[in-house]
């Protein structure tokens, strides 16, 4: 029983380090096929604990690519609201003038024709 644990730690390892390369390469679809294997692999099994040092590579590499993950979903929200802002040009901008009168600059008419020097 223990040669069959040993061999679900190996292809696990294996996996996440597949994973994590899928991830760094930015191959979405890679990343999905590997969670379904890992899920699968692990899937209604008596899991007997390996050794502390195998289950502790196994956590930091799996700690690793959480924070890989993580570092992606933050890339690919920043790149979305960057271009959401090209996407409805600059906004409105409130400021003040000298006698304290509020006074709203910018965020004309959507699509309207910017210029820059």
């Amino acid at each position: 029983m223990q040669s069959k644990t040993v061999q679900l730690f190996d292809a696990l390892d294996g996996f996440l380090d597949k994973e994590r390369l899928a991830i760094l390469d930015g191959a979405l679809d890679d990343i999905g096929r590997i969670a379904r294997e890992k899920e699968t692999l692990l899937d209604g099994r008596d899991i007997l604990a390996p050794d502390v040092k195998t289950l502790e590579l196994i956590r930091r590499k799996a700690e690793r690519n959480q924070y890989l993950l993580a570092a992606a979903i933050r890339g690919v929200r920043t790149v979305t609201a960057r271009l959401e802002a090209l996407r409805n040009g600059p906004g409105e901008l409130n400021t003040y003038d000298k006698s304290g009168q509020k006074t709203t600059l910018g965020g004309g008419p959507k699509g309207a024709l910017q210029r820059r020097a």
